[in-house]
């Protein structure tokens, strides 16, 4: 069971599951992780052909004059236009998949070595099937929201993150794994431990 996908709504926590998680699990085998967000930023940032789309499709505003990506005007724009979110999406996603998408079915056979990914839109997309097992990592609407202000977000703008995902809920019904992540670091870090031990054995 080599190749496992972590997902969930934004400010739950998928992110320091996957670096904990993948330390984890490296303790036993070989283990490469890859973040979906991470990428994204990168490519937006430093991918000429995803720059052009973007300013050609959604404007040039969208990017500084320093070459970097304009995020408050890209989730300004995806937050309240449907088409521009579609937009974007199919700039980026096939991108990121192409990455992570190689690296998942090397990994489907292996019994030797772990692939774990961060994959925010996995059920959205559809993407499960490239994946031996999925984890959603869950948390409080009230939690997700506190994380999201801590990171300069108005309490409109975290309303407008979370909105744009599918439901938790129906996440979770879909997932083979749920990490409950409102409590401390700590309690994370047990979860994942057991976690670990659970996808060891399979």
């Amino acid at each position: 069971m080599p190749s496992v996908a972590i997902t969930g709504t934004i400010g739950s926590g998928k992110s320091e599951l996957l670096h904990l998680l993948g330390k984890g699990l490296a303790t036993f085998i070989p283990t490469s992780i890859f973040s979906a967000d991470d990428e994204n930023r990168k490519l937006l940032d430093t991918d000429l052909e995803v720059r052009e789309a973007i300013i050609q499709k959604l404007g040039k505003d969208c990017y500084h004059p320093d070459g970097k990506a304009d995020r408050t005007r890209l989730f300004s724009m995806i937050s309240i236009d449907a088409q521009a979110r579609s937009t974007l999406e199919g700039i980026m996603h096939p991108k990121i998949e192409s990455l992570w998408r190689p690296k998942a079915e090397k990994h489907a056979t292996s019994t030797t070595s772990f692939f774990i990914a961060e994959i925010p839109l996995l059920f959205e997309k559809g993407l499960e099937s490239y994946f031996s097992k999925s984890i959603v990592v869950g948390c409080s609407d009230s939690i997700r929201k506190e994380r999201m202000m801590r990171r300069s977000l108005t309490p409109e703008k975290a309303e407008g993150w979370m909105n744009l995902q599918e439901s938790q809920q129906s996440k979770v019904t879909k997932s083979d794994y749920l990490i409950w992540n409102d409590g401390s670091l700590e309690a994370l870090k047990n979860q994942t431990s057991l976690l670990a031990s659970s996808l060891l054995k399979q």
